[in-house]
C-alpha cells in the first residue's frame, strides 16, 4: 500500500508543546512509537483532533498494531534530514519528552483513504450522512456539523467545511465525465448530440423560436417611417440578439463545467435587466467586433471614399452645366454681357485659328519666312494641338461635347475601380478572418462572459491554439449549420414570395426563418460547449 504525503503542513500537540512535521514524517513517528492514537494533531491551521480520527494515519496505527510493515510513503523529493523523530516506550503517555519533529522544505499532494464508511455518520454510525467533510472525508448527519450563517456546515472533527453529499456526488460525476469525455475526443459524435439537444427542452425551443420570430419580425417596422417605428425597431433588434446570446453564451458556460443536461434557454426565475439584458447584448457587441469589426471597417471607409470621389465628380459636373446657355443655372445671368462675351471668345478663337493655320501653310509650302524648318509630322502634331485647344476654348464658353464627357466617365469608372480594387480584396481578407474567429469569439463570450476577453484577439487566438484540431471541426460545423440556414432562408423566401410587402419585406418568410435561425443557434452553442467540455482539461474551465 502507498500513500502521498500531504502538500501541505502538518502540527502536533505533545506535552503542551506543537511541532510541525510533513505527512511522511507523521507515518515514520507511528513506527517509531512517537505519535499516539490520542495525541493531537491538525493540518495547516484547520482544528485540532486526535490522530486516530486522521483517514490518512488510520492505515498506519493499524499496520503498527498488527506488526505488519507500515504503508510505503512516495514521496517526491527528499526533505533535507534533521535530527529525526525521538522514539518512545509503549507505555510512555502523551505527557513525556517532546517529539523531536523537522520541517518539510517541499511537500506533495495526498490521497488519504478513509478508515470509516463516509455514507455513514461517523459521530451516529447507522444514520446516512447528509454532509461530507472536504479534509478528514468523515460523512455526519443533518445534526452532526457545526452550523456557521445558517448555510456553512463546520466538521466538528477538524473545523473544515463540510458539503451537502448530494454536492459531492455531482462534484465526482462530473469529474468522472470530464475524464472520459477527455478520452474520447471531439467529433461528429457531438455534432449529432448537439442537433438533437435543443428538442430536450421542446417547450424551451418552441417559445424562445417564437419569442426571437417576434422579435425579427418587427424590426420590418422601420421600413414604415416614423420615429417611433424606427426606436421600436432597435429595441426589437437588441432584444432579438439577446436571446441568441444569451443561449449561447448560458449553453457554453453549462457545458464547459460539465452540466450537459441543464436546459439552453437561460433561467428567468430570477430576472435581472444587466445579467438577462444588457450582458448578452454586451456581449453579442463584442463578439461581433472581434469577428467582423475589420469588415465593418473596411466598409465604412470604402464607402468613404467612394462617395467622396463621386461628390467631387458631380460637384464638377455641376459647374459644367452652370456654363451651358439655356440652362436653369444659367438663368440670373445678363444676356448682352453674355453675347459680348461668347462673341470676344469666338474672335479670339478663330484669330489664334488662323494664326496657326498660317504657320501650318508656311511650313508647309517651305517659305522661308518660317521660323525652323517643319516636317510634316511636326506640321501635324501642331496642327493637332491647335485643334485641341480649339476645342477646350470652345468648351469652357459652351460646354464639354458629347465625346469630351464620354471620355471623362471613362476615366471616372476607371479611377473608381483602382480605388475600389485594394478594398475589395481588404474587405474579402477582413471577410474571412470574421468567418474564422467568429466561433473562437463565441466560445470566449461564453465561458468568461466578459465583454473585455471577447473583444480582446489574443485570448480568442490562445483558445484556437489550446482547441487545435478541434476548432478546425467546429469550423466545418459551423459551415455545415451557415449553409442549412442559407438555404432554408431560399427556400422559405421563394414559398412565400406572395407575401412580400413593400418596406416591410416578406414578414412571413421571415417569421418561419427566424425559426430556423433560433434551432440552429442553440446548435451551435452546444457545438461550442460539447467542444469546451471534452476540452476543460486544456483550457482550465473547471471550477
Amino acid at each position: 500500500m502507498e500513500l502521498r504525503p500531504n502538500s501541505e503542513s502538518w502540527q502536533v500537540e505533545v506535552g503542551g508543546q506543537v511541532y510541525e512535521a510533513s505527512f511522511a514524517e507523521l507515518g515514520e513517528w507511528i513506527g517509531l512509537d512517537s505519535l499516539h492514537l490520542e495525541d493531537k494533531v491538525r493540518k495547516g491551521n484547520l482544528r485540532w483532533i486526535e490522530a486516530r480520527k486522521v483517514p490518512g494515519l488510520v492505515p498506519f496505527f493499524n499496520a503498527k498494531a498488527r506488526g505488519e510493515a507500515l504503508p510505503a510513503v512516495v514521496s517526491t523529493t527528499n526533505a533535507a534530514p534533521s535530527d529525526g523523530p525521538v522514539t518512545r516506550d509503549l507505555g510512555e503517555s502523551t505527557q513525556s519528552q517532546p517529539v523531536q519533529a523537522e520541517t518539510a522544505g517541499q511537500r506533495s499532494d495526498l490521497s488519504s483513504p478513509t478508515a470509516s464508511d463516509p455514507n455513514f455518520c461517523e459521530i451516529h454510525p447507522g444514520i446516512p450522512s447528509a454532509f461530507l467533510c472536504e479534509t478528514c472525508c468523515n460523512g455526519f448527519c443533518k445534526g452532526c456539523p457545526n452550523s456557521y450563517g445558517g448555510t456553512v456546515k463546520i466538521c466538528p472533527l477538524c473545523g473544515a467545511m463540510c458539503k451537502p453529499v448530494t454536492v459531492v456526488h455531482e462534484q465526482r460525476r462530473r469529474d468522472a465525465a470530464m475524464s472520459n469525455a477527455a478520452s474520447e475526443g471531439f467529433g461528429a459524435s457531438d455534432f449529432f448530440n448537439a442537433l438533437a439537444y435543443p428538442f430536450k427542452f421542446k417547450l424551451s425551443l418552441f417559445f424562445g423560436a417564437v419569442m426571437f420570430a417576434f422579435f425579427s419580425i418587427a424590426q420590418s417596422g422601420a421600413g414604415i417611417g416614423g420615429m417611433a417605428m424606427f426606436a421600436s425597431a432597435i429595441v426589437c433588434f437588441m432584444l432579438a440578439n439577446m436571446m441568441l446570446f444569451g443561449v449561447l453564451s448560458n449553453t457554453v458556460e453549462n457545458f464547459s463545467q460539465g452540466h450537459l443536461d441543464k436546459n439552453f434557454m437561460p433561467s428567468f426565475e430570477d430576472f435581472s435587466v444587466w445579467d438577462d439584458v444588457l450582458q448578452p447584448f454586451f456581449l453579442y457587441i463584442g463578439v461581433m467586433a472581434a469577428s467582423f469589426g475589420p469588415v465593418i471597417l473596411t466598409l465604412i471607409i470604402g464607402s468613404y471614399l467612394v462617395f467622396s470621389s463621386v461628390s467631387s465628380q458631380m460637384n464638377a459636373f455641376q459647374n459644367e452645366v452652370e456654363r451651358l446657355p439655356g440652362t436653369q443655372y444659367y438663368q440670373g445671368r445678363e444676356t448682352v454681357e453674355q453675347s459680348q462675351q461668347v462673341k470676344r471668345v469666338l474672335g479670339d478663337i478663330t484669330k489664334q485659328h488662323d494664326e496657326r493655320i498660317g504657320e501650318y501653310n508656311d511650313a508647309a509650302s517651305g517659305n522661308s519666312n518660317a521660323v525652323t524648318e517643319t516636317t510634316p509630322e511636326e506640321a501635324d502634331q501642331i496642327y493637332q494641338m491647335a485643334q485641341e485647344n480649339r476645342r477646350k476654348e470652345l468648351e469652357a464658353a459652351f460646354g464639354k461635347t458629347q465625346e469630351t464627357k464620354d471620355n471623362e466617365f471613362r476615366e471616372f469608372t476607371s479611377s473608381l475601380l483602382r480605388l475600389t480594387a485594394p478594398l475589395v480584396v481588404i474587405g474579402a481578407i477582413a471577410l474571412l478572418w470574421g468567418l474564422f474567429f467568429f466561433p473562437a469569439a463565441a466560445a470566449v463570450a461564453g465561458y468568461t462572459r466578459s465583454f473585455s476577453a471577447t473583444i480582446n484577439p489574443l485570448v480568442g487566438l490562445d483558445t484556437i491554439k489550446r482547441l487545435s484540431l478541434d476548432y478546425v471541426k467546429i469550423l466545418l460545423m459551423g459551415l455545415v449549420l451557415l449553409v442549412v440556414w442559407a438555404f432554408a432562408g431560399f427556400v422559405l423566401g421563394a414559398i412565400f414570395s406572395p407575401f412580400n410587402l413593400p418596406g416591410m419585406g416578406n414578414p412571413v418568410a421571415k417569421g418561419f426563418s427566424s425559426f430556423v435561425a433560433f434551432y440552429l443557434m442553440a446548435v451551435f452553442a452546444c457545438v461550442l460547449g460539447y467542444a469546451l467540455f471534452k476540452n476543460s482539461d486544456k483550457l482550465q474551465l473547471l471550477k
